[in-house]
């Protein structure tokens, strides 16, 4: 075992985020059980390593976003991954005191990110998950069939859930419009019914009044 400080884990500035692990452990969640995840096929893509274009992942392996390492949480990678065998330790940075082991692509061995196998309580449901580099990786987006890269693409995954709860949002608030709208109606109708019944008797007692004058003169 090494201790090490690869770039890519250190940053000038960084927060430990106590609430990391219960936001990862909601994406796994989402992702894991059945009908519970949403799939946006317009923003389907595969990812490639940025260097020799080598598939290295898709969208649909991913599971959320560690943005404090600027990496995309995969459930699963390609074969042309190869995880390094020695085990290292970073002692600084968002991932201090963990023990991982580094990524590569397995045909420019260029580093793709980490396994994290021992970490601190707020890392722990990233343990034995595939981490990638952001910053190493392009996608292909299957529905524009355009290369862009992975630092301009979300990762974040949205369970239906959520959705159908903005949906139950929307729909009351415009079945509530819908009863205003059903109450202003039903007032202008009584109106209008009121106005009918009036309308009769004026007529009625003016002719009454009419016929009163047209005996008078005679």
């Amino acid at each position: 075992m090494s201790h090490r400080k690869p770039s890519f884990l250190l940053t000038d500035s960084y927060d430990c985020d106590s609430t990391q692990s219960s936001v990862v452990v909601e994406q796994l969640r989402a992702v894991e059980e059945p009908g519970e995840h949403t799939v946006d096929y317009e923003r389907c893509c595969v990812l490639h390593c940025a260097k020799c274009s080598t598939v290295i992942a898709d969208s649909l392996s991913a599971c959320g976003e560690a943005k404090s390492i600027k990496s995309i949480i995969c459930l699963k990678v390609t074969q042309d991954v190869k995880v390094r065998g020695k085990f290292e330790v970073c002692l600084e940075g968002p991932l201090a005191f963990c023990t991982y082991r580094v990524l590569e692509c397995g045909i420019c061995h260029r580093s793709m990110g980490v396994i994290l196998h021992s970490t601190p309580t707020h890392w722990s449901s990233l343990r034995n998950l595939f981490l990638l580099r952001k910053e190493v990786l392009n996608c292909y987006m299957l529905s524009k069939c355009t290369v862009v890269k992975a630092t301009k693409v979300s990762f974040e995954t949205r369970p239906i859930r959520k959705n159908i709860i903005e949906l139950q949002q929307d729909m009351q608030a415009q079945l509530k419009q819908v009863e205003m709208l059903k109450e202003v109606l039903e007032e202008k109708s009584s109106l209008r019914v009121d106005q009918r019944r009036v309308r009769p008797n004026a007529s009625a007692s003016t002719s009454r009044s009419t016929a009163m004058l047209t005996s008078g003169s005679k």
